[in-house]
């Protein structure tokens, strides 16, 4: 299996386009970087010398006013006598070539031996022609070049910007694009044991920090770094013997940055993990506030959410330590570079083997190949940082769904003869035993059956198992005489509604939650779904009415308001198979008659699988089902089941009884 990171620069790969022309611009950028580098020979060996020997006829005027000003300083008594110095030496010299000799520019032979014939000779050429330019000519066309190579430059490094941040957003939306969808994808039992808080984190946290891999420091960073080969060149065609020598500290610059690499990607998946166990602590108190205030639990939670982020603190300030001694050990290596390499070059100018020029240029180039390697320094932390979030992502898209259509799903057709569980056996867990055992129920069109028993008798897992939200581990869900996992999701679920204790709402408009899914719908079909669920009345004396916003969950709702809406909401889908999950439970004596007098209107000509927690709401059911211990005890209807008075459907009938007459 490929490596995150590799799986990752694949998927950047489908912006070839903008990278290609971020590769154009950083290209620019080194080009005109070491473009107006290559003018420091040409100054120091050309230039510089006609300035000191103040040559008046080719020496600007401005240059001789400037001279001149500090000529007339006290400080500057060294500088004339150093001048007299030099003008005597020229009055002895024997012949106008030799003078002239030292304002030309002279090819290296370490250069000569390093460069290809061909190129050599190109050299020489661009050497003549300079040669023969006046001093002050070229001091003001390179000082031009420089000026022209700077806004160039400019222009280069603003495109490789404004690209590569274009491109790390594109990716970031589409990353958290892909690991949304996938968790559309995932079965019910997948949240069941993963933490809200960590998919949270990973979504948003993970992927921000892998955005760093293709940002504009980044691109900064490749930038500096790029520009290495080019520095490499250079350093060989001025000095190959130096340069070879000065590899030897290669291996002090590298070791710390592989070294310090590793610990980074290690630690930064513990900051990772401790980012997700805050996220899960903010999202378990927020939702729970209320929880959390009636058991005055306030200071339990605060020093909890202390704990974990005092661990994340120390996790930080790890990798913080391990980030900052990157530059400080790749910095001394260079300088020791630098000392041991000038010490080599000024024994080379001292034999005549190089110019003074070439060392400038020499020793110029090498503090620039500096930068790039603690540019080095820090792209590998960046890379070591995103290999530990690509890693938790990936983990997340690399999920297999154990629920899965299947490889040609039919369409469900609208249920004619019979819903059936065919001997049924399900089991969250192997090790645990089975939650239902041989579950054999069949379900006729406009049939109402309901299922009752003490809590953890498996009434909530047959109802999952209708949409398909788990597969059964042994027999089958069959719709029509066709097993569900044939069918399509969107085909199967479409003819379903459920209606739960535990209702879901949006933070949107009353209305958008009855329409639920859809962009367009009719208002007109909106306030009947309303009415039938005896909703509209409420609706109306909320401030924007239809179009009041509830709030996260429904806030600002009662629970019997929330029912109430989640019944006119499958009312409006309109379901041809309807699940009641306890959908009365907990609910005041009004509410509760408002809720089931809706659900009176939403049961009429459906299908419908009611779990019933108050057995007066299922006294109408065509047949109930009796569950305990994952079995079906007894069936039959209400009538039939209470003049048993051994079985348990009486008993929990008599319970119920006696508990509401003690309220």
């Amino acid at each position: 299996m490929k490596s995150p990171f590799l799986r990752f620069a694949k998927l950047a790969l489908s912006y070839k386009f903008q990278l290609l022309v971020g590769i154009v611009c950083m290209i620019g950028v080194n080009a005109t970087q070491f473009a107006s580098v290559g003018t420091i020979a040409p100054f120091a060996d050309r230039i510089l010398p006609a300035l000191t020997a103040n040559d008046r006829e080719e020496v600007p005027e401005w240059m001789c006013k400037v001279s001149r000003y500090w000529s007339a300083r006290p400080l500057t008594n060294n500088y004339i006598s150093a001048k007299l110095k030099l003008d005597e030496k020229l009055e002895k010299s024997e012949t106008k070539e030799k003078e002239e000799e030292r304002f030309l520019i002279k090819i290296p032979d370490s250069t000569r031996q390093v460069l290809p014939a061909s190129w050599m000779t190109k050299v020489e050429e661009i050497a003549d022609k300079l040669n023969a330019i006046n001093p002050t000519k070229l001091a003001r066309a390179l000082l031009l070049f420089i000026f022209v190579m700077i806004l160039l430059r400019v222009f280069f490094s603003v495109s490789l910007h404004l690209i590569m941040e274009g491109v790390s957003q594109s990716m970031v939306c589409k990353l958290m694009d892909m690991m949304y969808c996938k968790l559309q994808e995932l079965p019910i039992r997948y949240f069941n044991v993963n933490r809200t808080g960590d998919l949270i984190s990973r979504i948003t946290n993970d992927v921000n920090v892998v955005q760093a891999t293709l940002s504009a420091r980044l691109a900064d960073s490749v930038a500096e770094i790029s520009s290495l080969p080019f520095i490499a060149c250079m350093l060989l065609a001025l000095n190959w013997k130096v340069s070879i020598f000065s590899a030897i500290f290669l291996p002090l610059i590298m070791a710390p940055i592989i070294i310090i690499g590793q610990r980074i990607r290690k630690i930064s998946k513990k900051t990772q993990e401790k980012i997700a166990d805050i996220v899960s602590i903010l999202q378990e108190t927020i939702t729970g506030i209320r929880i959390v205030r009636a058991f005055n639990t306030e200071a339990y939670e605060i020093g909890r959410f202390r704990r974990q982020l005092r661990k994340y603190y120390e996790q930080r300030m790890s990798g913080i330590r391990n980030d900052v001694m990157v530059n400080p050990l790749t910095e001394l290596a260079g300088i020791l570079c630098l000392v041991v390499v000038g010490s080599l070059l000024l024994i080379s100018v001292m034999t005549g083997e190089a110019t003074f020029g070439t060392i400038i240029a020499y020793l110029t180039i090498l503090l620039l190949s500096i930068k790039p390697f603690r540019s080095i320094g820090k792209l590998n932390n960046v890379i070591q940082r995103s290999k530990a979030a690509l890693n938790r992502i990936y983990e997340v898209l690399d999920t297999v769904p154990e629920i899965r259509e299947c490889e040609s799903p039919i369409d469900a057709p609208p249920m004619q003869k019979e819903l059936r569980l065919n001997h049924v056996y399900f089991s969250y867990d192997e090790a645990e035993g089975n939650v239902i055992e041989d579950i054999d129920i069949t379900i006729k069109p406009g049939e109402m059956i309901a299922l009752v028993g003490p809590s953890g008798s498996g009434k909530t897992t047959i109802a999952n198992l209708i949409p398909r939200f788990y597969d059964c581990t042994r027999g089958n869900v069959t719709l029509d005489g066709i097993d569900i996992r044939n069918l399509s999701f969107s085909s199967l679920r479409g003819q379903m509604g459920m209606v739960s204790q535990d209702t879901i709402l949006f933070n949107n408009t009353i209305a958008g939650n009855i329409a639920y899914g859809l962009k367009k719908y009719d208002m007109v079909d909106v306030e009947a779904a309303a009415m039938a669920a005896n909703a509209h009345e409420f609706i109306m004396e909320m401030p924007d009415g239809y179009n009041t916003i509830i709030g996260e969950h429904g806030v600002r709702l009662s629970g019997g308001q929330r029912q109430r809406l989640a019944i006119a909401r499958a009312i409006f889908k309109n379901p041809s198979i309807l699940i009641l999950d306890e959908a009365t439970s907990a609910l005041d004596t009004e509410s509760e008659r408002l809720v089931q007098e809706a659900i009176d209107n939403l049961v009429e000509n459906r299908t419908v699988i009611a779990i019933a927690h108050r057995l007066s709401t299922i006294r109408h059911a065509d047949r109930i089902f009796v569950m305990k211990d994952g079995r079906i005890q007894q069936v039959g209807s209400h009538d039939e089941l209470i003049k048993d008075e051994s079985g348990m459907y009486y008993k929990l009938c008599m319970m119920q009884f006696n508990d509401e007459e003690q309220d």
